[in-house]
């Protein structure tokens, strides 16, 4: 370890004093001074010196040094005190990382002011990859990763497990293609209702293929027999196949009474 001169450095009186209350807020008078006292050991003042700087016995800066040499951490502490706790227990005593949700964002607290993920929840990769592996690290339980990502538990447990296996492209969408198919526009659609019309009240085949078939010859349109499917089932289509021939018929029995007449 390199050695320190102190007498090369530049110390600021106004950041001291404010260190020293936030630190005094979390671990309490005695710990600062006992911490004091081994850092001015460390770099190389005699013990008179650190007696008087902090305002301590020569015979206490003395044992300290001996104590916290022997026995660590544990003997910044008062031991003599009845709520003793180990300050090595105390330091691992972290708060709980939470997952929350706020407005389009999932928000993960990471127990400390200022320390927060925030994800969009539009990326649902990222979200899934984020909370999968941490999940993975034991910092989260598959219930938050579960609530957060909207999926069941058993579920998340069959990505994150996917996720350590395989690693995250195997978190992508392998419908992504399929997806793009279903992007057609209102003038395909015009097109498919108007052929599946036709169809349904001549007494056609309205099944998705026979209407790609159809659409590709009759107007050069390329559209899969899934996605042709996927939009008849989107527009309800599919359940008036039948109705809709009796219903045409139907009109026309009214119309031909009423001209009769």
């Amino acid at each position: 370890m390199r050695i320190t001169n102190c007498q090369d450095l530049s110390f600021s009186g106004k950041l001291s004093r404010e260190r020293i209350d936030r630190a005094l807020e979390a671990l309490g008078a005695n710990v600062i001074r006992r911490l004091l006292c081994f850092a001015l050991y460390l770099l190389g003042l005699n013990r008179q010196n650190i007696a008087k700087t902090l305002d301590m016995p020569a015979e206490t800066v003395k044992s300290t040094i001996r104590t916290i040499i022997n026995d660590g951490l544990s003997a910044l502490q008062d031991r003599r005190r009845r709520q003793y706790q180990p300050l090595a227990t105390i330091c691992h005593q972290l708060p709980p990382i939470a997952v929350r949700q706020q407005e389009q964002f999932i928000i993960i607290d990471l127990g400390a002011p200022d320390r927060q993920l925030k994800i969009d929840k539009q990326d649902t990769l990222q979200s899934k990859i984020v909370l999968l592996t941490m999940l993975n690290s034991g910092l989260l339980t598959s219930k938050q990763v579960a609530e957060a990502i909207g999926l069941t538990r058993p579920r998340t447990m069959t990505l994150a497990r996917q996720l350590m296996q395989k690693g995250a492209l195997s978190l992508v969408d392998q419908r992504k293609g399929q997806k793009q198919d279903y992007r057609v526009s209102p003038q395909i659609k015009a097109e498919l209702i108007q052929q599946f019309a036709v169809d349904a009240i001549t007494g056609g085949a309205t099944s998705g293929l026979s209407i790609s078939d159809q659409l590709k010859e009759r107007c050069q349109i390329t559209i899969s027999p899934r996605t042709v499917r996927h939009h008849l089932d989107k527009l309800g289509l599919s359940k008036i196949k039948r109705s809709l021939p009796e219903l045409v018929t139907a009109v026309k029995k009214t119309s031909k009474a009423g001209a009769s007449e």
